[in-house]
C-alpha cells in the first residue's frame, strides 16, 4: 500500500530542501518514492541537480522525480472530460472547446492536482509519495477535497433526490417537455455515475483521515512569529482530518530553544534539521525522525458516547478564533478558515449542545 507524506509550513528554501532529503531518506531503505514538486520555481532542479518535466522520470536510484504544470494537467485530463460527457450530454451538442484555448481560473490547479496525486497513489507504483506543495492554507483546502465534497454530495444529494424532474418539466414546458426530459433522463446511467462518484470521495475521505497512507510534518524555524503561524496550519490541518506526525525545524545556526520549540508543539516530536550545505545530504538524512514508525498523536475528532461528549483537536487557535453551530443532525466547527461539519452518532443527534467550551487545544461539546 501506497503512503503520501506532505509538508506544512514556509522556511523559504526550507521545504524542497526538506521534501527531498526526506525522498532520499527512504530510498535508503529500497523503497521506490516519487517526489511531486509543485513550485515553479527552480529550486527542487538546483537542489536534484536535473531538469525535471511534467511526467515522472528516474533522478536517482529508487528516486522518481516530477514537477506539476497546471496547463500540463489540464491537457492530460481534457479527454478523460470529453469521455464522460459524453455519457451525459447528447449527441446532438457539440463542445468544441480546446485545451490549449482554456484559460485556467482560480481553484482549478487545486483539483488538478489532487487529481494526479489520487492517481499516483492509486497505482501501486511507488511505495512512498512525497509531495512538496506550498505548505499553506491552499494545500490544506486541496488535500481536504473529499470532505468537502463529501458534504456537498451528501446534501445536495437529498435536495435532488426529493425533486420531480418530469413534474417541474410539466409546469415550465408542458407535457411535451416532461416527456422529452423523461425520455432522455436514462436512470440506471446516471445511478452509476452517481455511485462512482460516493465511491471516489468515500475512498478519498479513508485515505485522509488514515496517517499510515497521508500523514504531514510540520516545517519551521524558531522564530516565534513562524511558530505561531505553523501552529495555526497545524491547528487548521484538523478541519480536514489529517494528522501530523512530527515537527521539522529548519535551521542554518544552532538552535538554543529547543525545549520553548517543544512545549509549543507538545506532543508533537521536535526534530532539528541543519541547513543543507554543498549538496553535503547526509547531516540531514541523519536528523530525520523515524519515518517508517507512525507516532501515537492526537486524534482530530474523539465522541465519548459515555459522557455525551464531542472533542476537537485544535492546537494553534484561540477561543475567539473557534465558532460551533449545531445543523440538526450535525456539528459546525469554524476555526483556521475553514468550516467542518460533524455528523453525530444516533445517540446524541436528538439531544441539544448544552456547553461548547474552548481550553486549547480541546474543543469539548457536551450534551
Amino acid at each position: 500500500m501506497s503512503r503520501i507524506i506532505t509538508f506544512l509550513g514556509k522556511t523559504c528554501t526550507g521545504n524542497p530542501t526538506v521534501a527531498i532529503a526526506t525522498a532520499k531518506w527512504f530510498t535508503q531503505y529500497s523503497q521506490k518514492v516519487l517526489l511531486v514538486t509543485h513550485n515553479p520555481s527552480p529550486y527542487a532542479e538546483l537542489l536534484l541537480k536535473t531538469t525535471l518535466n511534467s511526467t515522472p522520470q528516474e533522478v536517482a536510484p529508487n528516486l522518481h522525480a516530477v514537477q506539476l504544470q497546471t496547463t500540463v494537467l489540464l491537457e492530460q485530463v481534457w479527454e478523460e472530460v470529453r469521455k464522460w460527457l459524453t455519457l451525459y450530454v447528447p449527441s446532438s451538442v457539440k463542445v468544441d472547446v480546446f485545451p490549449g484555448e482554456a484559460v485556467i481560473p482560480p481553484g482549478l490547479d487545486s483539483l488538478l492536482t489532487f487529481n494526479v496525486l489520487r492517481k499516483y497513489y492509486q497505482s501501486n507504483e511507488y511505495d512512498v509519495i512525497i509531495y512538496d506543495g506550498r505548505g499553506d492554507l491552499e494545500s490544506l483546502r486541496m488535500l481536504g477535497i473529499p470532505n468537502i465534497a463529501e458534504w456537498y454530495f451528501r446534501r445536495f444529494r437529498e435536495v435532488f433526490d426529493a425533486l420531480d424532474i418530469s413534474k417541474i418539466a410539466d409546469s415550465i414546458g408542458g407535457p411535451i417537455a416532461s416527456a422529452w426530459v423523461t425520455a432522455n433522463m436514462e436512470s440506471r446511467k446516471n445511478q452509476d455515475g452517481i455511485e462512482q462518484v460516493r465511491d471516489w470521495i468515500s475512498r478519498g475521505v479513508a485515505v485522509v483521515g488514515d496517517a499510515s497512507r497521508l500523514t504531514a510534518y510540520l516545517i519551521t524555524t524558531d522564530e516565534p512569529e513562524t511558530i505561531a503561524a505553523t501552529r495555526w496550519l497545524w491547528g487548521s490541518a484538523q478541519q480536514i482530518d489529517l494528522q501530523v506526525s512530527g515537527v521539522l525545524v529548519y535551521q542554518s545556526h544552532e538552535i538554543t530553544n529547543k525545549n520553548e520549540l517543544q512545549q509549543a508543539f507538545e506532543p508533537l516530536e521536535v526534530n532539528l534539521i541543519p541547513a543543507l550545505k554543498q549538496h553535503n545530504w547526509e547531516p540531514l538524512l541523519d536528523k530525520l525522525p523515524d519515518f517508517k514508525t507512525i507516532p501515537q498523536i492526537p486524534q482530530p475528532l474523539t465522541i465519548d458516547l459515555l459522557q455525551r461528549q464531542v472533542k476537537v483537536f485544535l492546537p494553534g487557535f484561540t477561543k475567539q478564533q473557534v465558532k460551533l453551530t449545531q445543523y440538526g443532525k450535525e456539528l459546525t466547527v469554524e476555526a483556521g478558515e475553514q468550516r467542518r461539519s460533524i455528523i453525530l452518532p444516533p445517540e446524541l443527534q436528538n439531544l441539544p449542545v448544552a456547553a461548547g467550551k474552548f481550553e486549547e487545544p480541546y474543543l469539548v461539546v457536551s450534551f
